[in-house]
């Protein structure tokens, strides 16, 4: 594939960047291709997830009849003479039994030391060392049966200061069983773009990344083939001189638009007189960058300029290489005015078949003003005939549905958590508001979830049924 993507058909052409390097996402300054044998494992991990939780399924019985009689997937082997299938299934086997956790419902199938079931991000395992007695000890026995809470007594007297706290503060269900989860989804479902993720890794540690100006790139309005083109010269993997030189291909380092020094990327587009020529007449505000490396000037324009302006400053790049390679290939350079030129002729083509597309003058006299757009909620007052009275106007009020804005506020150290409402009318006159301090939340989305409790339980307090609920929290929604 690498072979493929820099070849030119019949030539095998220069591997300019690792394929590894390819595969990460384009805001790290990649393109986002896929590792297929980290995907390949990926999509396994969805029928090793199907064997875990989907234990009556048709497959799931005889393979467990066959490999794990005695056991769960968990503790599931290769066995003697597998299937390939069954080969297959367990090479993703690790990688879904170190995203899973334990929801404790019950707690009567959930084992306290070989069970991953903390709520912990980085640990999910006990740290207490486990005593010879306690060999098989269940969940269940941590809870009061009469209250169906922690039995705190127990847990402070088994178990290590630093695991008593990750352990209370974990919500128990005891009218419904233990059962597996994905860590990190809010459904708790396992999916190929998780099991992906958890292969490759997390990018965000990357150093020496500039996530804003990768994201500019990715978000200008301009051919594709522009956008690789400036990622390949941000990345500084372009054939000039000097990097052809480094690839062990016998050119010469001088440029052939000017012919006086050696070409690397910056000189080609931006300091040789030729490429001067054509910056000095686009009437763009570049200011005097003093560096010799492209994307340090390149991620200096982007703060300087508007979007239309980096617009046409990628449409110059472009052309500016296309005339270098004209005078390397053909021997031919075209003036600078006639670069510019096709530049913009054809900046203002891409622009004006791809912007959205002007209403015509008599749809415009059809919409209605923009009043009547803006407020949709208000009642329409008949064109003809009496105003309404002053009691339809009331009961129309009393019709029309509250509103209620709900947030909640989260503390990763501590822990701690409140939730806030504040309720208006349908006209948006303040009626009430709501705050209160939530306990037992490990998690920024389950403090939204219980905010949200709470406050529905404030307003069936209140007597109010017909309110309509707004939150900040997409995954809440």
């Amino acid at each position: 594939m690498n072979r493929y993507w820099w070849g030119t058909g019949r030539d095998r052409g220069i591997h300019w960047k690792a394929w590894d390097k390819l595969c990460i996402p384009k805001k790290y300054g990649g393109l986002r291709f896929k590792d297929l044998r980290a995907f390949n494992l990926a999509m396994l991990g969805k029928q090793a997830w199907r064997f875990l939780t989907n234990t009556d399924s048709l497959v799931a019985r005889v393979y467990k009849a066959r490999y794990y009689p005695n056991n769960d997937f968990t503790e599931a082997s290769l066995g003697g003479n597998p299937s390939y299938c069954w080969r297959s299934v367990m090479t993703a086997k690790q990688l879904v039994c170190n995203g899973v956790r334990r929801r404790i419902g019950s707690g009567a199938s959930t084992l306290i030391w070989e069970h991953p079931w903390l709520q912990d991000d980085t640990d999910q395992m006990i740290h207490t060392e486990m005593p010879p007695q306690l060999a098989g000890a269940k969940v269940v026995g941590l809870i009061d049966q009469e209250t169906g809470q922690w039995d705190q007594q127990i847990v402070v007297d088994i178990f290590e200061p630093d695991d008593v706290p990750r352990i209370l503060k974990i919500p128990i269900s005891p009218d419904y069983e233990d059962t597996w989860y994905w860590h990190g989804d809010p459904n708790g479902n396992y999916s190929v773009k998780d099991g992906y993720k958890l292969i490759v890794g997390n990018y965000d540690t990357l150093a020496n990344v500039s996530y804003d100006k990768w994201l500019k790139l990715w978000g200008l309005k301009i051919p594709p083939k522009w956008k690789i083109f400036l990622w390949r010269s941000l990345n500084g993997i372009f054939p000039t001189m000097d990097n052809l030189l480094l690839k062990r291909v016998e050119v010469e380092p001088v440029c052939n638009m000017c012919g006086m020094d050696h070409e690397d990327i910056m000189h080609s587009l931006v300091s040789c007189d030729y490429a001067k020529a054509i910056w000095a007449q686009s009437n763009l505000p570049i200011p005097n960058i003093i560096t010799n490396i492209f994307h340090e000037w390149f991620s200096a324009l982007l703060n300087v300029l508007d979007s239309d302006g980096i617009m046409f400053t990628a449409t110059i790049l472009y052309h500016l290489w296309r005339a270098r390679n004209g005078a390397v290939w053909d021997a031919c350079l075209q003036r600078p005015t006639r670069v510019l030129a096709t530049a913009m002729s054809t900046l203002s083509a891409w622009t004006r078949v791809h912007s959205p597309p002007a209403l015509p003058h008599s749809a415009e006299q059809q919409m209605p003003p923009a009043e009547s757009l803006a407020t949709p909620q208000q009642p329409v007052v008949p064109r003809h005939g009496p105003p309404p009275t002053a009691e339809a106007t009331q009961t129309t009020h009393q019709l029309q549905p509250l509103q209620c804005y709900i947030d909640a506020g989260y503390k990763h150290r501590t822990n701690a958590a409140t939730a806030g409402a504040i309720l208006f009318t349908a006209s948006g006159d303040y009626l009430a508001a709501f705050c209160a301090p939530l306990t037992a939340c490990f998690s920024p989305l389950m403090a939204e979830a219980m905010a949200c409790k709470e406050v529905l339980a404030w307003l069936r307090d209140r007597g109010d049924q017909r309110v309509r609920i707004f939150t900040d929290c997409h995954a809440l929604q």
